[in-house]
């Protein structure tokens, strides 16, 4: 890509790596370092060699994956600390609201995803982020308001820096 002077790196995290959830502490982590690192890169190697960098944000995502991964917790839910049984109740209370909401409000389907992920691919503008519903924007809105792409702060690291 730095010899051609082109390409598009699009890497995923999650709503959690803007906003840290109850017992999400290792995933969100995770998510908050892909988001830094992704940051870090797009603010010089999209100036001088051209690659564009998107970071796309899903919500929840109904699969199979998380159908089990949220039975097995909640079927296992005893938490080792006496401390946090109550907090992480009222965790697995919420999370089991959320779901009998309907997923077409909360969660989104891996073809819903991928159909953004050809929009970022297919766009003009690349946004250096991107949520993937209007569930996962308004989750964030709080913190993205000033900035829903990414690309103010993205461009004022690029002048202050570089």
């Amino acid at each position: 890509m730095r010899k051609q002077k082109s390409g598009h790196i699009i890497n995923i995290t999650s709503v959690g790596g803007l906003v840290g959830q109850p017992f999400n502490e290792f995933y969100c982590g995770a998510k908050f370092a892909v988001e830094g690192y992704t940051e870090a890169l797009a603010s010089y190697l999209t100036v001088d060699f051209g690659i564009k960098f998107t970071i796309v944000e899903p919500g929840g995502i109904t699969t199979e994956f998380s159908r089990s991964a949220m039975g097995k917790t909640i079927e296992n839910g005893q938490m080792s600390l006496p401390e946090y049984k109550h907090i992480f109740e009222r965790y697995i209370s919420s999370i089991q609201k959320r779901a009998s909401e309907g997923a077409e409000k909360s969660y989104q389907t891996p073809n819903e995803v991928a159909a953004v992920i050809l929009k970022v691919v297919e766009a003009e503008h690349t946004p250096l982020r991107v949520r993937t519903s209007e569930w996962a924007e308004n989750f964030c809105n709080i913190k993205t308001q000033a900035d829903p792409d990414g690309t103010i702060l993205l461009n004022a690291v690029i002048k202050r820096f570089l």
